[in-house]
């Protein structure tokens, strides 16, 4: 029970609390129970249940408060709760908030556009649930509905307007925030069955309690610590949205005004929270708040209503209004790359990738393998991406994970000009995959590689992995040969055009099949087809090819690298080199917060998805060891060229394997 509510007079409302926590379990998907955890986001989304209380005590207050509520109540108060909790899923997505209450929020995990799915599914679960107690009740939830939208719309229309008028904040607060708190109360009348002028006596005390309510977060925004709150504070300054007390002081302070008329940084949004604090403005909108929950007592001055239970009322109502809720901070995993150096692979397999370059032909020496930048990181992965448990596992995945550099170079190497030499390497490269592993199709360093690797790369996986693995293989180097006639050509693609161009060429299917032989597991088709693991890969792969893009801008530029973000934000807009980087940083800084809140979140959610034949955690890690991976590439020297790093000659290794459209078809197994 909240401890702001007297127990003696209403006896039951903590049990009736728990029944209405039962009626909010998650909205299931007929069919899809992989698709639960998205709208149940866990207890503590609901911890204190300020709606669901109202509604329990109006019915106290008009019914007989020493016997549980009605089941219809409950009903009620779940509804509306439900109407809130799905209007947070769409707040968070506008705001672009990644945590509510500590926990990742919804968009965060699944993405915006499920998130917005998902709250609309919750917001329905509501409505249904008012439907089902009657006409009035729906049409209660509509307009109240209705009145939520025009809040908010309201407050989006005014977003960095210096000059907002105190109405206009007012009608939007009454709007998004004080017509649901008076559906509350509203709805838990109507159940006692006493009359109109009860109910609506109520209803309006829920309306100006509920303008108070937000009066006082609107505060707590500007005073308050982010410990406090459980959430980011001053976040309403940086979002241009100005409440009553910033509305106030700008009034009477131009300079800040000038200040406010623009999206801020937020140095100067920290400015303008100290100018507003010492203008006097936030107790003057205290003040209001006070008077407001003063007639909202006001409305209770009904002589059908027990003074006693009005009086607790009135209690719970004045306690609610402060949000703050000190408490330590969990500690959470970092989403910073680990040591590049500290901590590298076992000097045992690093050794044995050397010799295997040298002994395959990849390179004459292990100098030359040393000269390289791109080549020479390999070894320095760190230990914890790559645990050497089982040495030949960890041989097989560094030298998948090697091989795939080189292929890689063989198509971005600037000294490769010819369109026809471009096609007849992919051509070679794909009879490569295909040949017979005792009798290559051709002599030469990439076959007798690819010859090594690949019977220990399919030991133990299933056909169905093998076919998917070499069909991802052709179309990356189906990718790799459009990426380089795109550079002969100087192409650059627009920036609608460079995430799925990008996408194609970045390896992602590879490494994670590197990964997945590692630790000796398969990730399952559906597990990867899951929403929230799709938008993961998604992130870490954005996240590590836009900073490695800006690391190797220098280099990308001198080699005509056509997908570069930077490159192709720069020729798209004209603006400088210095503001697309910022924009491309910009854009990984939230992504990489973004790829923090799904992490903490992925434990849980593979702990609960169904068919994972309780692997979970081994799942998880082979997705904790791709985060590393990705993030460890910007701190790696794969994308750090030195002066006196020397490339070595690729044409050597692709004369071996050029296949000319005129060349005898290769023998096959």
């Amino acid at each position: 029970m909240p401890s702001e509510i007297d127990s003696a007079v209403f006896p039951y409302l903590e049990t009736d609390l728990d029944r209405v926590r039962d009626v909010l379990g998650p909205v299931r998907f007929r069919g899809r129970p992989e698709l639960t955890p998205l709208t149940d986001q866990g207890p503590d989304t609901s911890r204190r249940l300020v709606r669901p209380t109202l509604t329990l005590l109006s019915y106290y207050l008009l019914a007989d408060p020493s016997v549980p509520a009605d089941d219809r109540v409950v009903q009620a108060a779940a509804a509306v709760e439900l109407l809130h909790l799905g209007s947070l899923y769409h707040d968070d997505v506008i705001d672009h908030a990644y945590e509510r209450r500590g926990r990742p929020s919804a968009n965060a995990v699944w993405g915006s556009h499920m998130a917005v799915l998902g709250g609309d599914s919750v917001t329905m679960e509501g409505a249904h649930l008012l439907a089902e107690l009657g006409q009035r009740e729906a049409l209660a939830g509509t307009s109240a509905g209705k009145q939520m939208c025009a809040g908010v719309v309201i407050e989006a229309a005014d977003l960095y307007d210096p000059y907002r008028s105190e109405q206009s904040y007012l009608d939007s607060i009454d709007g998004k925030t004080a017509a649901l708190l008076s559906l509350a109360c509203r709805v838990g009348a109507m159940q006692a069955g006493r009359g109109d002028r009860e109910e609506e006596a109520l209803a309006m005390f829920g309306r100006h309690f509920g303008v108070a309510y937000q009066l006082y977060d609107d505060i707590l925004d500007l005073t308050s610590t982010a410990e406090e709150m459980g959430k980011p504070v001053n976040a309403d300054l940086l979002e241009g949205i100005y409440t009553l007390p910033v509305i106030r002081a700008a009034a009477r302070d131009r300079a800040l005004a000038r200040l406010l008329n623009r999206a801020m940084t937020g140095q100067e949004a920290a400015r303008a929270r100290e100018i507003v604090i010492a203008s006097g403005t936030v107790d003057e909108a205290q003040a209001m708040a006070d008077e407001l929950i003063d007639r909202a007592v006001g409305r209770l001055a009904v002589s059908t209503i027990d003074p006693r239970t009005r009086h607790a009322m009135t209690a719970y109502a004045r306690s609610a209004l402060d949000r703050r809720t000190p408490a330590p901070v969990a500690s959470r995993p970092s989403t910073q790359p680990p040591a590049a150096h500290d901590d590298a692979l076992s000097p045992q397999v690093a050794q044995w990738l050397r010799s295997w370059m040298v002994d395959t032909g990849l390179v004459i020496s292990p100098a030359e393998f040393d000269r390289h930048y791109r080549w020479a990181a390999t070894p320095r992965i760190p230990a914890q991406i790559l645990d050497a448990t089982d040495t030949a596992r960890a041989r097989t995945a560094v030298g998948l994970g090697m091989l795939a550099f080189v292929w890689d170079d063989l198509f971005d190497d600037p000294q490769l000009m010819d369109p026809q030499a471009v096609t007849a390497l992919r051509r070679g490269l794909v009879a490569t995959l295909h040949q017979d592993p005792q009798v290559p199709w051709r002599h030469g360093p990439i076959p007798a590689a690819w010859a090594y690797l690949w019977p220990r790369v399919r030991e133990g996986r299933s056909a169905r992995w093998q076919e998917r693995f070499l069909d991802s293989l052709e179309e990356w180097f189906e990718a790799a040969e459009r990426e380089a006639h795109h550079r002969i050509n100087g192409y650059i693609p627009p920036t609608a055009d460079y995430l799925s161009l990008r996408r194609s060429t970045s390896g992602i299917d590879i490494a994670i099949a590197g990964l997945e032989v590692h630790q000796d597991r398969e990730l399952p088709p559906k597990l990867r087809s899951h929403p929230v693991i799709r938008r993961l890969e998604e992130l870490l792969f954005m996240v590590t090819c836009a900073e490695n893009d800006v690391v190797g801008l220098d280099r990308d530029e001198a080699g005509h690298v056509p997908y570069n973000l930077v490159r192709a934000i720069q020729h798209e807009t004209g603006c400088s080199w210095g503001e697309a980087i910022e924009q491309v940083q910009r854009q990984t800084a939230e992504q990489r917060a973004q790829i923090d809140a799904l992490t903490r979140y992925l434990p849980a959610l593979l702990r609960v998805l169904p068919g994972l034949s309780g692997r979970g955690e081994e799942y998880a890690a082979i997705y904790e060891n791709m985060t590393n991976a990705a993030l460890w590439m910007r701190e790696s020297e794969r994308y750090t060229q030195t002066s006196t790093s020397a490339a070595p000659d690729l044409e050597r290794l692709r004369r071996d394997i050029y296949f000319l459209a005129a060349d005898p078809a290769p023998t096959t197994p």
